[in-house]
């Protein structure tokens, strides 16, 4: 399927400026709109605020700061999508929430890698976890340390023969058919034979995706052995499989996927 909305996912942290800089190329390589999703998170009260005027001052206060960031952001948005087809919303509440519910309407989301280094993280820390588990659409994780000038144009398909992996193939072929490369990677091969990677390569190639195949052991981490393989190659974009599995009514983080998240260096195209 091509792509052609882009939900892109703004909040008030200090790395909506790469997410926005991916949105508009992206919406100018696909000529796709780009839906913009400003999200604020709910005041709460802090522990030290006692007493109803205390709690009024510091909500109108919250609330005006987090308004003036959202005007200052629209702005950005504005400037940097004048030549594309975009929209503009504000909603408050649960970041992956709300996401999730548009996702379902657009071919691609865009969020950032969290940093739990990073004070204002801890409210968006779970952006990246939850969201390729729950979106109805592909998600695309950009790294926190900063964006290549391009990315897509060598791409490593992580991949193993499971229902993740075959989403994310279809999900991502529309930068498998722009690449200029395309590495496919098995890892431990008794397990995920070459056959299997022989069949995904014939099928990108009716495509019109050409392929390479390398093959990996893991000794350890899967996640590990991605990433080494990843920066191996010189690849400048990871599409994998989301694998999580229930846990008290809520999708958990498989392995593999965990580390990928929390070690890329490259933006991640993941489907579940």
């Amino acid at each position: 399927m091509p792509i052609k909305t882009i939900l892109l996912h703004m909040a008030n942290d200090d790395r909506h400026s790469a997410r926005l800089q991916a949105a508009v190329s992206l919406a100018k390589r696909f000529d796709a709109f780009v839906e913009v999703l400003y999200i604020a998170t709910p005041v709460t009260m802090p522990a030290a605020a006692t007493g109803r005027v205390a709690s009024y001052g510091f909500i109108a206060e919250s609330t005006a700061i987090a308004q003036e960031k959202a005007g200052e952001v629209e702005h950005e948005v504005r400037q940097a999508l004048k030549d594309c087809s975009y929209s503009w919303a504000v909603d408050e509440g649960d970041h992956v929430e709300l996401l999730a519910r548009r996702a379902a309407y657009a071919d691609l989301a865009i969020v950032t890698q969290s940093h739990p280094a990073h004070i204002e993280d801890r409210v968006l820390l779970h952006v990246p976890d939850r969201l390729p588990l729950e979106a109805a659409c592909p998600t695309l994780v950009l790294p926190y340390d900063g964006m290549p000038e391009t990315f897509g144009r060598h791409v490593m398909l992580a991949w193993k023969n499971t229902r993740e992996a075959v989403r994310a193939v279809r999900e991502s072929m529309p930068f498998l058919q722009a690449a200029e490369k395309v590495t496919v990677l098995t890892v431990d091969p008794p397990h995920h034979t070459t056959d299997t990677a022989r069949d995904v390569m014939v099928y990108l190639e009716r495509h019109g995706v050409r392929t390479w195949h390398q093959s990996n052991i893991a000794s350890g981490d899967v996640g590990e052995v991605v990433l080494t393989c990843v920066q191996d190659v010189g690849a400048d974009l990871l599409v994998m499989g989301a694998y999580g599995h229930s846990r008290f009514r809520e999708m958990v983080l498989g392995g593999a996927t965990r580390t990928v998240l929390q070690h890329m260096h490259v933006p991640a195209l993941m489907a579940h």
